[in-house]
């Protein structure tokens, strides 16, 4: 289960899935979400169907936020969510948005691998730093 990940002191390391990207296994709000790990994701991204897994009212937010994406410009909803784990790493109030259109996966982007001290890839090997 490389989506799991496998712990290492205070750091987590995970091995890239089919395809060559890394999944990781996140508790959010405790619940057990899948995500892509996305460094060039400005935010968490939640898709809409995982949005709804924790809660969220998807109809009822506001998709204000501009995204300039790969695929062109997306609209998302600006969340914040209170606890994001992964693996032994916890962060609180991470900012996320909900993305306006259905995606395959969430992503797991820069405001929460930017508040970590340090991540690095190495041959197939994505490790996390607290």
């Amino acid at each position: 289960m490389p989506q799991r990940g496998v712990v290492e002191g205070s750091a987590v390391s995970f091995r890239t899935a089919k395809g060559g990207h890394f999944v990781i296994e996140a508790e959010i709000n405790g619940v057990a979400l899948r995500l892509l790990v996305d460094t060039g994701a400005s935010d968490l991204v939640l898709s809409p169907a995982d949005a709804r897994r924790l809660g969220f009212d998807v109809a009822a937010l506001d998709y204000s936020r501009r995204y300039r994406t790969a695929n062109g410009i997306v609209f998302g909803a600006p969340v914040m969510l209170g606890r994001v784990r992964v693996g032994p790493i916890a962060l609180d109030d991470v900012r996320a948005s909900v993305n306006g259109a259905k995606m395959a996966r969430s992503l797991l982007g820069m405001s929460f691998l930017g508040r970590l001290s340090g991540y690095e890839v190495s041959d197939d090997t994505l490790t996390l730093k607290p």
